[in-house]
């Protein structure tokens, strides 16, 4: 099967490493499919994906020479947009399925849909409506949908979203949970060994703090405020009044020093006096290693589908918390695998990280269930194979269409 996976992006973060993940199981796997790749945006995620698969990506230069740009506009040379570069790696490949890793791609997929010739398609959500309120548009959103055969949603609540607000009926979703990239191990005691610690400049306060002793929790994702990066240093805030004169270190990984939500957040914490509490981390090839030696982890999401960063967490036997209705995670947390608080309430979120602190047995505990969840629900090796038979049904269903 000629397979075009498609992301919107090629960062390290859920949905892009989600992909990433994927692809390399089918390869290692033999399972029949010839990839290709295309991404809609560059990242560092790209070198990857290029080692699996022939790979294109969209990648414009803020300063462009006068040839290459007059060129762009001819229609001749590099890819005019996102688009026109999906199109040709439509043409150059020929795929019996385009597998389009996240529903905000509808923009991009416009002369597709008077093409009788396409090839079939997959959508596989990630976002709940907040995000495609943001990301895309309803016309696209309707015209992606319309050209998916087969529709996929990583948690129940996106389904449920999806039907709510774009009137997809729920038969024509399938539910299939987020993953992490490991197999099961024989026992599920044993969890999945944490990668050491990389060497890095930057992780020198860490690695102080934990040699220390010191309560260590952090957070991991986007700076952006859908993830409550914003909110992170009135939570610091609150913790130093919780804690008391307690020492802890509240980590973010995952902010990138030139974005301006981190410059703006670096100078909030220096006018808060709050600098020393605190260790902001670039995005990192080596995460889980990093978020494998948090105590508890933290997610600040105002609207989070099913966070991979929660499961690689619970992988680590390391107990998450959360707002009770920041996205699909909530649920598994509910399940003594971590704490759950009201939403945006940043007293109740260092109370819980405080008593965690001062708990390890209970700390323990819900790291022990969590991992115990993850492995048992979230691993690869279970959740690829039902991932490879919608592929299936929708090359299937879009051939018996055709």
């Amino acid at each position: 099967m000629r397979v075009l996976f498609v992301s919107h992006m090629a960062t390290r973060s859920g949905a892009p490493l989600l992909l990433l993940w994927l692809l390399r199981w089918l390869m290692e796997h033999d399972a029949g499919i010839q990839p290709s790749v295309a991404l809609m945006g560059d990242g560092p995620l790209r070198e990857e994906f290029e080692a699996l698969a022939p790979t294109t990506a969209w990648s414009r230069p803020l300063f462009q020479p006068l040839g290459e740009r007059i060129r762009g506009r001819l229609g001749r040379g590099a890819a005019a947009s996102p688009a026109d570069l999906l199109a040709a790696a439509v043409k150059r490949h020929r795929p019996e399925l385009l597998y389009l890793n996240t529903l905000v791609l509808g923009r991009h997929l416009r002369g597709l849909s008077a093409d009788p010739k396409r090839p079939a398609c997959l959508t596989h959500v990630h976002e709940l409506d907040t995000t495609l309120a943001t990301m895309s548009t309803p016309d696209d959103v309707a015209r992606q949908l319309a050209l998916s055969s087969e529709v996929v949603a990583c948690a129940a609540g996106v389904r449920q979203s999806l039907h709510a607000h774009h009137g997809l009926p729920l038969e024509r979703c399938a539910v299939v949970p987020g993953f992490i990239p490991f197999a099961p191990p024989a026992a599920a005691a044993t969890g999945v060994p944490v990668a050491p610690m990389p060497e890095h400049p930057l992780l020198a306060p860490l690695e102080q703090a934990l040699a220390a002793g010191t309560f260590v929790f952090g957070f991991a994702g986007q700076a952006i405020p859908r993830k409550g990066f914003d909110l992170f240093p009135l939570l610091v805030r609150e913790c130093v009044r919780v804690f008391a004169g307690q020492p802890f270190l509240a980590v973010w990984l995952g902010a990138s020093p030139t974005q301006e939500e981190v410059i703006v957040t670096r100078r909030d914490l220096r006018l808060l006096g709050l600098e020393r509490h605190v260790l902001l981390l670039p995005p990192m090839p080596s995460g889980m290693a990093i978020i494998g030696r948090y105590a508890v982890h933290g997610l600040l999401s105002r609207e989070d589908p099913y966070p991979v960063v929660a499961l690689e967490a619970a992988a680590a036997a390391v107990p998450t918390v959360c707002f009770r209705d920041g996205g699909g995670i909530v649920d598994f947390v509910a399940d003594s695998c971590g704490v759950a608080v009201d939403y945006l309430d940043l007293g109740a979120f260092a109370a819980a990280l405080h008593r965690l602190s001062t708990d390890p047995d209970t700390r323990r505990q819900l790291g022990e269930r969590s991992r115990a969840r993850v492995l048992r629900e979230s691993c690869i090796d279970d959740v690829a194979p039902r991932l490879l038979a919608c592929m299936q049904r929708a090359v299937a269903a879009g051939a018996h269409h055709g």
